[in-house]
Order: structure tokens, then sequence, then C-alpha cells
């Protein structure tokens, strides 16, 4: 049952009369005769008694005539959701991030519901790995991942984010820049290798760089702990800097890690298939944010 065929009726069922209901879609009078009998020919019954002054509705027509403007109405309304989408207007829009993007992305995300109210946005915390997958698989539109992401992906750096040390107050060295060989015979305090891989190999990574693998006396199952277990007196640790951002520095002590290998890009990453108005709007959004 085509669309234009239920107009045509509904604007007949209207006027009463072809030649007005004619002129008022724009058709000819023998299109609009047309139309009507290949619905009453779907329908299987009459839809108007055919007079000499006009057509009246038929006891089948007037109760089609309901369900066929319902019908309009919902039809309608799901072109004009498709055109507001297209338009960049509505929709949903998935982003990724990570503990590095903690503070960045929540700004972003303000600037971007203010522009446009009527978007939903999926805001999910993820590992790199996580992120990445989800971007292939299309469940994310933009994901803030370690750099580089791959060939694959469309790529814009938004900062830097680097290893420090951590340590317990009680233990603090007179300088803030220190040699991690130091702290081989430490307790170590590290996280889930499942809350992000990159970090947790990257700090096994590090620590074999400086002789040695450090002996783990606890793991964290979520980031935010590890400077609290520290200031407790449990061990050392290193982290990101950018997990110290909401974190009481009371209790602990902070040493940078002067290694190029305890540094790393953070970027925000997408298909370079990604044609969504919402996504183009995000990272305007975001490139804006960056230059500031």
């Amino acid at each position: 049952m085509k669309f234009e065929r239920l107009r045509s009726f509904v604007v007949l069922a209207e006027r009463l009369h072809f030649g007005v209901a004619a002129q008022s879609l724009n058709l000819s009078q023998p299109a609009l005769s047309n139309q009507i009998r290949q619905l009453e020919e779907d329908l299987g019954a009459p839809l108007f008694d055919r007079g000499r002054h006009g057509a009246q509705l038929t006891e089948v027509g007037r109760i089609f005539l309901d369900e066929a403007r319902d019908l309009l109405r919902h039809a309608d309304r799901v072109t004009e959701i498709g055109r507001r989408t297209a338009r960049g207007e509505t929709g949903r829009l998935a982003v990724g991030f990570g503990f590095s993007t903690i503070t960045v992305v929540p700004r972003v995300i303000v600037k971007f519901r203010k522009r446009r109210p009527d978007v939903w946005i999926d805001l999910r915390e993820m590992s790199t790995l996580q992120q990445l997958d989800a971007l292939r698989a299309g469940r994310l539109h933009v994901g803030f991942v370690r750099m580089p992401a791959g060939r694959e992906f469309r790529q814009l750096r938004v900062l830097e984010d680097r290893l420090v040390l951590v340590v317990p107050k009680a233990e603090r060295r007179d300088k803030r820049k220190i040699e991690l060989s130091l702290f081989r015979d430490s307790p170590f305090i590290m996280p889930r290798r499942s809350l992000s891989v990159s970090l947790h190999d990257q700090i096994l990574g590090l620590c074999a760089k400086y002789g040695f693998h450090p002996r783990v006396v606890q793991e964290a199952h979520e980031d935010r702990t590890i400077p609290a277990l520290v200031a407790a007196g449990l061990g050392v640790a290193i982290i990101s800097v950018s997990q110290l951002v909401h974190t009481s520095l009371e209790g602990i002590t902070v040493h940078a890690l002067d290694d190029e290998m305890a540094r790393w890009q953070v970027g925000a990453a997408w298909r370079k298939s990604q044609g969504s108005p919402l996504t183009a709007e995000f990272l305007e959004i975001l490139k804006d944010e960056l230059s500031q």
C-alpha cells in the first residue's frame, strides 16, 4: 500500500469532490480516480459512493479514514525525525573516554548539549582497546584513546599524559625527579591489567628498562583506590598524572619520571567512513576547546 494513495484518499475524504481534491493534490482527475481505484482493489472494498454531485464515504471508507490519518501522521513524524537526524538536530552520539581525558571530555559534552539539547549522548568510560573495538564495530562514534590509534582511523591529538611515581609521605626523597631503580625492592601496588592493558604493560615495561620486575603486593580494581593505598603505607605505585586530578595529595609524595617511555599522547579517534553530522559537530567543539 503506497502512502501517496493514502494521502489522496484522505484529501478526497475531506473534500468529497474528485475535481476539488485533484486540484488540491496537483493531480489530474483521472490520475486521482486511478489511485483511489487501486487502493480499493488493495482493500477489496469500495471506499466511496460516486455520484453526479461528488462522492460519499462508504462504511468501510469511514472506518479506514481514521486509521489512514493516524498512519500518515506517524509517517510524517518518522520522516521529520529522519530529516532532523540528517541535519544533526537530533539522534544519538556515542563517545568513549578514559581517565586521561576525564576533565576534557565533560567540558566538550556540556558545550555540545547547549547546541544540541535533543541529541542523546551515550558516554562510556572504557580502555583504549575497548574503545578501538567499539569504533570498528560502530558502537562508538568518537573515542579518546592512546595514540597512534591505527591507520584505519582519523585522529586528533588532545593532550599528553605521563607516568609518575607516588610514595607514602614517610618515604619522601629529597629530589622530585628520582631514579626508578632505587625502588626495585619496594612493595608495589598495581592496577589490574583488565582495567587498562596498555597502562599495565607500560608500567611493567618501564620497570624492566630499569632492570627489575615490580614486587606486587596488591592489585587494585579501580584506579582511584591506588593513591589511597599508597597513602595508607601499603607500598609505592606508578600511576598517570591524570589519575591524580581528583586525588587528595595528603599522605603521598609525587615524583616525576624523566623518561620518554613514561609519556604518551592521547587523542580523539573516529572511523574514516564516519559521516555523521553529529560527529562532525562534536569534533568542531573539541577543536575549539583545545584552541582555548
